[in-house]
């Protein structure tokens, strides 16, 4: 259960270690010893689209991505709630439109990459991925909302 719930943060560290250790690896055999791994920039590219995303995705899990407050402060304690519910369905339309969007550019990936044959297919399906798995976090942001302002109308009430 634990490395589902941190299956966005697992996978970014391993794609970005990767990435990490080709790039130095490569340099390493460049000037000491005057050749390079043919395949290894086009790893290091792969793993660095696929650490992007899925930290992308970690980011919005835990509510890191940047926002404008303005909006916020200004409303009354009232409208927070059924405005943060609106910004929350807007997201999850958004990033499930987004995932759909995706498995139609996935499934024209026809290209391979020069030096490793590995399909676009496999680079550009992390999209697929990363905005379902953001689409599943904005179902939760909704729950956990709908379920907080339930027990704050219930203790209010008693």
């Amino acid at each position: 259960m634990r490395f589902i719930t941190n299956l966005e943060e697992i996978l970014a560290s391993i794609a970005i270690s990767i990435t990490v250790l080709m790039v130095i690896i490569n340099v390493f055999l460049r000037y000491g010893f005057g050749f390079v791994v043919p395949w290894s920039e086009e790893l290091s590219v792969i793993c660095f689209i696929w650490a992007v995303y899925f930290g992308i995705s970690s980011c919005y899990k835990h509510k890191l991505h940047m926002g404008v407050d303005v909006i916020m402060t200004l409303l009354p304690d009232s409208a927070k709630r059924p405005f943060r519910l609106v910004i929350a369905c807007f997201l999850l339309v958004l990033n499930v439109i987004l995932a759909y969007l995706s498995i139609d550019y996935t499934m024209l990936s026809t290209k391979v990459t020069p030096v490793i044959g590995m399909s676009y297919f496999t680079i550009n399906g992390v999209l697929v991925v990363c905005f379902s798995l953001m689409a599943i976090h904005t179902l939760k942001f909704i729950k956990d909302d709908l379920r907080n302002s339930d027990e704050n109308s219930s203790t209010h009430t008693h």
